[in-house]
C-alpha cells in the first residue's frame, strides 16, 4: 500500500472518530437519550392529511399546525420534501407552551411522532434542513435544538465538505 494510500485512509479514520466525538459530546450536552426537553404541555393529536411548506402541515381535523422553535432552511424547489420524508400521512402528538391559535388560525407545536422522545423539530435541525429560532425562550429545549443544529453542521465546520478520497 502506498504511503498515500495510508495517508487517506488515516485521515478518514480520524475524519470519522472526530466526528463521532462531536457526536458524543453534543449528545450529552443535551441529555443523551433521556426525553426531550422540548415535551411541554401536551397540546393533542392527530394525523397529518397533508404538508404545507417547510414547516407546516394539516391534520384531519383541520387543524393547521406549525414547528415551533425553528426556522426552515429555504431551498429552491424543495419547499416541504424534509417534513414530507419524516412525517408523511403519520399520527403525531402535539407539544407546547401554548396552543392558542395565531391570527392566522395556526397551532405553534412541538411535533412527536407516536413514542419517540425526540421531536420532528430536532430531526430537521441534525438533518440540516432547519435552524433554531430566535423565539425559543425555554434554556433547556433551546440548548437541546442548538445541539441538534451543531451537530448537523459539525463536519463540515470542522474539515470543510468531506469528499471521497
Amino acid at each position: 500500500m502506498s504511503d498515500r494510500a495510508i495517508s487517506a485512509k488515516l485521515q478518514g479514520a480520524w475524519r470519522a472518530a472526530v466526528v463521532l466525538g462531536a457526536t458524543v459530546l453534543l449528545a450529552g450536552a443535551a441529555g443523551g437519550a433521556s426525553a426531550s426537553p422540548c415535551a411541554f404541555e401536551p397540546q393533542g393529536e392527530g394525523h397529518i392529511s397533508d404538508i404545507i411548506d417547510a414547516r407546516s402541515f394539516r391534520l384531519q381535523d383541520g387543524r393547521e399546525v406549525r414547528l415551533a422553535g425553528i426556522e426552515p432552511v429555504l431551498r429552491e424547489g424543495a419547499s416541504g420534501q424534509a417534513l414530507t420524508k419524516i412525517l408523511g400521512s403519520r399520527d403525531v402528538a402535539l407539544r407546547g407552551e401554548d396552543d392558542t391559535p395565531d391570527r392566522y388560525g395556526r397551532q405553534y407545536a412541538f411535533v412527536f411522532l407516536g413514542s419517540s422522545e425526540s421531536s420532528v423539530q430536532e430531526e430537521l435541525l441534525s438533518q440540516g434542513e432547519a435552524f433554531v429560532s430566535t423565539t425559543v425562550t425555554e434554556r433547556e429545549c433551546a440548548s437541546a435544538l442548538i445541539a441538534a443544529e451543531t451537530a448537523a453542521a459539525a463536519p463540515n465546520a470542522v474539515f470543510g465538505p468531506i469528499r471521497p478520497s
